[in-house]
């Protein structure tokens, strides 16, 4: 079966598709992804065949005359697109294709939009998603592209360690206060430049080169970030309590389920200490793995 796979101009939502296009692989059918010049790169980082679509707005899949001609010439029998490549839905239709939408968790599930595909998939699990219509929840498996395991990451950690990913330099000071006397290592991948000139560092913190969450995660007991929603969902998977420094699409929902908290303050400190956050982080975690990986969908989308 060909299956084609349209994917805007974003890493996190390819890899929110990536598992998927895998399964669909292993089971031994043909996966090409779409998307504009600009990112065919990023697409074959997934190992995966690329199309690039020229013309269009690179930053979007909105609308796609190039996708569609493509489809027309490919023939593929599943077009599967992202919530924001609207396109492939266009191209599915084009050619009589089973249309299939994947929806993340910076996607609203709109009942009114929900008609536009013939499967709706939802990587969001239930608890932390409201009203989210006829979409059936698949699991969610965590991707962050290629990465190499760290030399240091290869010793046992002496004590807890949790994760801070922070895109931006302002907060360093406010979370460094927070776990000056914590009991746990807090590990950051960040250029020393980028720490503010006369912050104290302290004794358990950790600057390193590279913590890429698909090595660091496994080896966490809690997770600290500035809203980024891939990483607070694969949190999530890995059972892992959370505290979002910023407001974001998830991190209230995550919240709300008990597993995780929205702003700094005292809650960093006991982060990993607190028992009803693990538990709660565990019981989401629980929650994700009782629903059906991407493999077990890949029957339904064969006609």
């Amino acid at each position: 079966m060909r299956v084609l796979m349209a994917a805007p101009s974003s890493p996190a939502r390819l890899h929110n598709l990536a598992p998927l296009a895998w399964a669909l692989r292993m089971a031994g059918h043909d996966v090409k992804i779409a998307g504009r010049p600009s990112f065919v790169e990023e697409i074959l980082r997934t190992s995966c065949v690329a199309v690039e679509l020229e013309g269009g707005d690179e930053a979007s899949l909105a609308e796609s005359a190039a996708l569609v001609e493509f489809a027309e010439l490919w023939r593929p029998q599943v077009v599967v697109s992202d919530a924001r490549a609207p396109a492939g839905t266009a191209a599915a239709r084009a050619v009589g294709a089973l249309a299939v939408r994947v929806l993340g968790a910076l996607d609203e599930a709109d009942p009114a939009t929900a008609g536009c595909a013939d499967i709706t998939l939802d990587t969001v699990p239930p608890s932390l998603r409201a009203g989210s219509g006829s979409a059936r929840a698949v699991r969610h498996v965590p991707y962050f592209g290629p990465v190499v395991v760290p030399n240091w990451l290869r010793r046992k950690a002496r004590r807890s360690r949790a994760l801070l990913s922070l895109t931006g330099e302002t907060m360093f000071g406010a979370v460094f206060d927070a776990v000056a006397e914590a009991d746990f290592e807090l590990v950051c991948a960040a250029e020393p430049a980028r720490i503010p000139a006369g912050l104290a560092m302290p004794a358990n913190v950790r600057l390193v080169d590279s913590a890429p969450p698909a090595a660091l995660l496994p080896t966490c007991a809690a997770v600290i970030h500035d809203g980024d929603a891939a990483l607070a969902l694969a949190a999530a998977a890995h059972g892992l309590p959370q505290i979002s420094l910023t407001e974001s699409a998830i991190a209230p929902r995550i919240a709300a389920a008990g597993a995780g908290k929205t702003g700094a303050g005292e809650g960093i400190r006991t982060l990993t200490a607190d028992a009803e956050l693990s538990r709660a982080a565990r019981a989401l975690r629980e929650e994700i793995a009782a629903l059906p990986a991407p493999r077990a969908v890949v029957a339904e989308l064969i006609r």
